[in-house]
């Protein structure tokens, strides 16, 4: 008989793991937090609201591309000092499930909200932000969550193909809300102008995420260590000691939130130096992602000049690709390892976007073969450098979402099961880097020089500089977590 919510996971030794396939319920359930979640990313973040926010709302594509930059800069100052912090608790707290449930509301609540962000009110730059920016915390300590429980959602040999699973799925989700908006565009359906349904992709968000993380609740069971609760893990985490008390002035959030984690941070590169240096390399490397994924939909607005309908087709066209992305980081972890996975994700990535860089609207390859005229009489893609732009677009969403499925398998086969949560606590927090460095970088160069493009080139050395940190990084060929693990009683 089905239980309406999956029983816990609990384990008396040192972690939980599972049993299961990668199509297994738990497989299924844990890789549908992500269909219901990363729309989110898609559509609000990605293709539609970042640039219907910088064109309608902003009405200035250099300023909105900056403000954009500006606010994802804000939101990863809030979560570089609490997710560490949030990670050591999760590890030795209880269940999961209630507190994502609150973290999921809460972002739910600023996807609705997002509606009220109406051009011409003078109000609306400052209340999109605020929505923006709690709604992009939210999404990092939902990912962080979501993230601690991968290990017991299948047997070991099964999970880098639950984590692609989780992406394809992300992206599918995403494709499907892209299609109809879209097709809600190019129609004119109920009346409704461009900005408007650019608007209503907020509280359509927020449906959807309350609809399908159920399946989420009823499938994936909660994975914590016996005996552990939030109220404990609260009270070990919030004592500071002596040098903590001193170095803070006695002041009690200067040591929690900062003093805290850099002391953490030290004493874990002193006691696990191979995972800090692949979160470091990460880290670089996240910061390009990162700034492409914000700014990608604001560049091609302004640089390339793409209507409303284009960006809405060149989100649908990149989601159908990267739904493959995630199926082939997968295959790539199983046949080549993570490490290498992701040296060759990453080179591909770096070479997309040099060409990517070459595009304007008179020309390709940096001035090389001149655009012409129009390939066709159609409003959509109808120049050289549209087809261009669009076709590297495809391929870059390919190798990107492999890259990010990878790279999350790379930190639960490399670090220590037992502190899986606060590890992956630094990995959001240097993905948290990743929501302001490179934008902020963009923001800085865009803002000085006048330029969408030299905006967007200056985050090209991170590519560089984080696919040579990888090499440092050694990855033996057996997970850490099926070394240390210990078998639980069947299902």
């Amino acid at each position: 008989m089905t239980t309406p919510i999956a029983p816990p996971l609990v384990a008396t030794g040192e972690y939980p793991v599972a049993t299961g396939k990668a199509l297994g319920k738990k497989g299924i359930g844990w890789a549908m937090f992500e269909w219901a979640r990363n729309p989110y990313y898609n559509l609000i973040v990605i293709y539609v609201f970042a640039a219907y926010f910088a064109k309608y709302v902003v009405e200035d594509p250099v300023r909105g591309q900056a403000l954009t930059g500006r606010v994802i800069f804000t939101a990863g100052i809030i979560m570089v000092p609490l997710a560490p912090v949030l990670g050591s608790i999760i590890d030795k707290a209880g269940r999961k499930k209630p507190f994502l449930a609150f973290v999921l509301a809460v972002m739910g609540l600023c996807c609705a909200c997002l509606w009220f962000v109406a051009p011409g009110e003078s109000y609306s730059i400052a209340l999109g932000m605020a929505l923006l920016i709690t709604g992009y915390c939210c999404y990092t300590i939902s990912e962080l969550l979501h993230n601690s429980m991968l290990a017991g959602a299948g047997e070991p040999k099964s999970i880098p193909m639950i984590s692609g699973l989780g992406l394809a799925l992300g992206n599918a989700a995403g494709l499907l809300l892209l299609v109809v908006i879209f097709f809600l565009i190019q129609s004119g359906a109920f009346g409704l102008d461009e900005p408007t349904i650019s608007r209503l992709t907020g509280p359509v968000t927020a449906i959807w995420l309350g609809v399908f993380v159920l399946f989420f609740f009823w499938l994936m069971p909660d994975v914590y260590r016996a005996g552990h609760t939030w109220g404990g893990a609260l009270k070990g985490i919030a004592t500071l000691n002596a040098d903590e008390k001193r170095l803070s002035a006695g002041f009690w959030p200067v040591g929690f939130f900062m003093i805290k984690p850099f002391r953490s941070i030290i004493q874990k590169f002193r006691e696990y130096p191979n995972v800090m240096k692949y979160l470091m390399a990460r880290m670089i490397w996240s910061d390009a992602l990162g700034a492409i994924f914000a700014m990608g939909a604001v560049y091609v607005s302004g640089f390339l000049g793409w209507s409303g309908a284009e960006l809405t087709l060149y989100g649908i066209l990149a989601s159908i690709f990267a739904v493959s992305g995630g199926f082939v980081g997968g295959f790539l972890d199983q046949r080549l390892g993570p490490k290498l996975s992701l040296t060759v994700e990453l080179i591909a990535i770096i070479l997309i976007f040099i060409l990517q860089l070459s595009i304007t609207q008179e020309s390709i390859l940096y001035g090389l073969i001149p655009v012409g005229e129009p390939l066709h009489s159609g409003a959509l893609f109808n120049s050289l450098a549209d087809v261009t732009y669009m076709g590297l677009t495809m391929l870059a969403a390919v190798m990107i979402v492999a890259c990010i499925s990878s790279s999350r398998y790379m930190l639960v086969h490399i670090a220590p099961p037992e502190n899986i949560g606060e590890f992956f606590g630094f990995y959001a927090m240097v993905g948290s880097v990743t929501l302001w460095l490179g934008p902020g970088l963009v923001d800085i160069v865009t803002t000085q020089t006048q330029s969408q493009r030299l905006g967007i080139a200056s985050i090209g050395i991170l590519f560089l500089i984080g696919l040579g940190l990888l090499q440092l990084v050694k990855a033996g060929k057996e997970p850490a977590y099926v070394a240390k693990s210990k078998t639980l009683a069947p299902d």
